[in-house]
């Protein structure tokens, strides 16, 4: 008898692959770390009591272990009257330095993990350890509410701020960018450009009075800090001292399409490429792996599961990408790309079903990188103005560059920056998709089942009318050679959509 059908699975899924294959993954995670170390405390003392647990396994154990106090997070940030390695409950019992840190807690305080005394309810096997706040002068808290009746007031989560920014920094995974820019064509690495040689902006605005906001902007500062770079962040004008006072490097940027327009110019007096980041962006991933034998989604996954992943920074995920463009210059007649983006969904198994690099697909505007063009975004929409910037950018350089196996972690709607434009009833939605339909007719159409969404889809002709007379352009007038075309793995796929704009 034949072998019954597989039933399909979705791209992305468990049965469809997971994450693929992790690259240069000689390190623990954080929490696991953390977690070894409460495991490990927690079958000391149920020893002691008699009981047998078992613990993480003895690598990740020893790692815990070799971690050095001032390099974890619960660490005090600023010298205290009590050295952290001398800490002692009243009771006597040694306090240990924990690997995380609650968003609350003050620079001059620490965090700490404790063996725990058997009451009359404890439970064999059960329990044994307890998360613990100690002050400079070494007393020991196990509560917030203690914390806050002894300094005479509330804590919030900007006293914790330092404390959260550490913890990301230190939470940082190492890059093997070696191994990463070696997946560059040998014309693509000279054309690499150094970490100076781009202009690292985050548009934000209002994202620093909730726990959220002030986590999302802690990761997004580590995340450049962990490869040597400061970011520049451009936000609105009523938000510039907030952020100020986190110690971030902030200029005025104005609502979200002067800011992103601010960020071109800055890049372009400098003489730099401009790289232009949302701040809620927590993993930058490149999936390294061939192209599935067919377009179907089984074949899709098994491509997505047999692939390499690697873990970056933004600093090498721009770079890598900027390598990329520059490289494709000339690569095909007219083709002169100043756009790159990555894969605009969290997961690109599905994207293993085309090629690795396509021109005329809609660039992201969460992570976009911009060389040498004269386009600006269109200040009058207030949504969806990477979807036109994508169209102008295909129009006027003969296509973008989007990078199928690159992707972003990204929290989508988030409250604050573009969020505050958007309205129930999404007048505000249909404002921006009536601009874009009327300045480039046959290249929008309407989601087919998500109200207030789009999908671009280039015309196969290669190219869409525009109300934008000053749109075409020759390609030639930009510099690019196209009579120097070369091979460069470079792909057409029409039509995607993504659910942020």
């Amino acid at each position: 008898k034949a072998a019954p059908k597989k039933a399909a699975t979705k791209p992305g899924s468990a049965a469809g692959g997971g994450q693929g294959k992790k690259a240069g993954a000689k390190g623990f995670a954080r929490r696991n770390l953390r977690q070894a170390l409460v495991l490990q405390l927690k079958q000391q003392e149920q020893q002691r009591r008699g009981n047998k647990v078992s613990a993480a396994g003895k690598t990740v154990s020893q790692a815990a272990e070799e971690v050095p106090l001032h390099q974890r997070a619960g660490y005090p940030l600023v010298p205290t009257k009590v050295d952290p390695a001398n800490w002692r409950t009243i009771e006597g019992k040694r306090v240990f330095v924990d690997m995380t840190r609650v968003p609350w807690l003050p620079d001059d305080f620490g965090q700490g993990v404790k063996m725990t005394n058997p009451i009359s309810r404890s439970t064999p096997g059960q329990g044994g350890t307890y998360t613990v706040y100690v002050s400079s002068e070494g007393k020991v808290y196990y509560h917030r509410s203690q914390i806050e009746k002894d300094i005479g007031r509330p804590l919030t989560y900007k006293d914790g701020w330092n404390g959260q920014k550490r913890l990301q920094r230190l939470s940082g995974m190492k890059v093997d960018d070696k191994a990463f820019f070696g997946l560059l064509s040998p014309k693509e690495r000279k054309c690499l450009p150094k970490a100076d040689d781009l202009h690292f902006c985050v548009v934000s605005a209002r994202r620093t009075d909730t726990k959220e906001g002030l986590a999302d902007i802690a990761v997004t500062q580590a995340n450049f800090e962990n490869a040597g770079v400061v970011p520049t962040w451009y936000v609105d004008a009523g938000s510039v001292k907030a952020y100020r006072d986190l110690g971030l490097k902030v200029v005025v940027g104005g609502k979200l399409t002067e800011a992103r327009n601010k960020c071109l110019r800055d890049a372009a007096r400098m003489g730099k490429a401009c790289v232009q980041v949302s701040d809620d962006i927590s993993r930058y991933t490149y999936h390294d792996g061939a192209q599935a034998e067919d377009g179907s989604d089984e074949a899709a996954n098994r491509a997505f599961a047999a692939s390499i992943c690697h873990v970056l920074t933004p600093v090498s995920a721009a770079r890598f990408l900027l390598a990329k463009l520059r490289a494709a210059q000339g690569s095909m007649p007219g083709y002169c790309p100043q756009l790159a983006g990555v894969y605009p969904l969290g997961s690109c198994s599905r994207a293993f079903g085309g090629p690795a690099v396509t021109t005329r697909n809609f660039i992201l505007g969460d992570f976009i990188v911009v060389d040498n063009s004269p386009l600006r975004f269109d200040e009058e929409m207030t949504l969806k103005e990477d979807y036109d910037f994508t169209a102008h950018h295909i129009t006027r350089h003969g296509g973008v560059l989007r990078c199928n196996r690159m992707t972003v972690a990204a929290k989508h709607h988030a409250p604050g920056g573009a969020e505050s434009m958007r309205d129930k009833k999404g007048l505000e939605e249909q404002r921006n998709i009536a601009i874009l339909q009327r300045k480039w007719p046959g290249a929008f159409r309407a989601h087919p089942k998500r109200k207030n969404e789009v999908v671009l889809q280039w015309p196969r002709g290669g190219e869409a009318e525009t109300g934008d007379a000053t749109a075409p352009v020759a390609a030639k007038k930009r510099g690019c050679d196209a009579a120097a075309a070369a091979e460069s793995g470079v792909g057409k796929r029409r039509g995607h959509t993504a659910s942020k704009r």
